[in-house]
């Protein structure tokens, strides 16, 4: 009966009739200020507190937000997994109270939140019909970093894919970060020096680093991606470490990109090399292509007061 009854409804009815559009705007809207920020802090710095605001579209009710947390760290600790709003009140924040005291020199803290998803009550007030329905948040402490004097730096990057006349190595700053272990950056390392560069393919306008950590000197990497400064016409190149890229894109560890054989080495003689294919290169917004191909980079710290 009930399906005669939804056969005669239906057939009754006519597309010339009124149609009314449901409106999804009429929902309660919920965002997240920022896709993502990042906190950089000196030692001279305080944060005793990471503040994420999160809004609405209107000011009704008391309403708790349940929200996905991942941690990488327990620097950052927060009370409730989630966000309350008060009556009257569009908007809210969420608190993560920071351990400043145990804050590491060059370690990189994150978290994401996220507001849950309710798959039976898609629209019900803990999702985000528009705006950021998830942030990110990183903390690192910077480095201070004190001059050493002058790196030798051979390159095997571009030789890789382009035909220059010859492998060429060069002088370029050095510098050691204070209060970390082996970790050194190198200063415009495809700027002046260079010799291969035309008027115009180096950006002045700034200073390019290469970081390189060699805390473990059988398991050094280019520490971050490396932007170079330099466009030959199609795009700046940057270069990344394969063991840096495994460990931030895939989730691999220090200990298996090193075992697996992606790190370069510093040895005895403060030299420091890396494998064949154990450099990735870019070109703009190109993807990553294996560099270094002839296993010739190599940077000679010897020359520098590390020597000494």
């Amino acid at each position: 009966m009930v399906m005669a009854m939804a056969a005669g409804l239906f057939a009754s009815c006519s597309t010339e009739g009124s149609w009314e559009a449901y409106d999804l705007t009429s929902e309660t809207q919920y965002s997240f200020e920022q896709k993502s920020v990042a906190y950089e802090i000196t030692s001279a710095d305080s944060l005793p507190q990471i503040v994420v605001n999160v809004f609405r579209s209107n000011a009704n009710g008391n309403v708790t937000i349940p929200v996905n947390v991942k941690l990488n760290n327990d620097i950052m600790t927060y009370d409730t997994a989630a966000v309350v709003f008060k009556n009257g009140e569009a908007n809210a924040q969420f608190i993560f109270n920071v351990d400043e005291a145990n804050i590491q020199v060059g370690a990189k803290y994150t978290a994401e939140l996220a507001f849950v998803v309710d798959s039976v009550n898609f629209f019900e007030h803990n999702y985000s019909l528009t705006g950021n329905a998830k942030t990110s948040i990183s903390l690192q402490m910077a480095y201070t970093w004190e001059s050493i004097g002058k790196a030798v730096y051979t390159d095997d990057f571009m030789t890789t894919f382009y035909n220059l006349p010859q492998i060429v190595s060069y002088e370029v700053e050095a510098e050691m970060a204070v209060g970390a272990d082996g970790v050194i950056r190198l200063k415009n390392v495809y700027g002046a020096a260079y010799p291969y560069n035309e008027p115009g393919d180096f950006d002045t306008k700034k200073d390019y680093y290469m970081v390189l950590n060699c805390a473990d000197p059988d398991g050094v990497y280019i520490d971050g991606v490396f932007n170079t400064g330099m466009d030959w016409g199609s795009g700046e190149f940057s270069f990344v470490s394969l063991a840096y890229y495994n460990m931030v894109q895939a989730g691999a560890t220090f200990e298996q990109v090193k075992a697996a054989g992606m790190c370069g080495t510093l040895d005895e003689n403060l030299c420091i090399t890396f494998p064949a294919k154990t450099i990735l290169a870019a070109r703009g917004s190109d993807g990553y292509y294996y560099s270094n191909n002839n296993g010739l980079f190599k940077v000679d710290l010897s020359t520098t007061t590390l020597a000494e």
